[in-house]
């Protein structure tokens, strides 16, 4: 059977950063994590995945094409 959740030293390396910043994430709980016996923290590659994608940056094309959405519905053209 595979594991589906990651160690604390794993989930550091599928996020691309060091262990300690993975390790200040968590004492200051801006990742969620698993820690059954009270000691050792696992993590849910799916949560790493939204924690990834939670803050999205549009692009120049998307933040263009969603003014001129805007003015075309508002009356104004450009």
């Amino acid at each position: 059977m595979q594991r589906k959740l990651l160690t604390s030293k794993e989930a550091a390396q599928y996020l691309g950063i060091s262990l300690s910043f993975l390790r200040k994430m968590m004492m200051n709980r801006i990742i969620p994590m698993y820690k059954p016996n009270g000691k050792l923290c696992y993590f849910d590659p799916a949560d790493l995945d939204a924690y990834l994608t939670s803050v999205r940056i549009s692009s120049q094309d998307e933040i263009r094409e969603r003014a001129n959405e805007y003015l075309r519905k508002s009356g104004n053209h450009v």
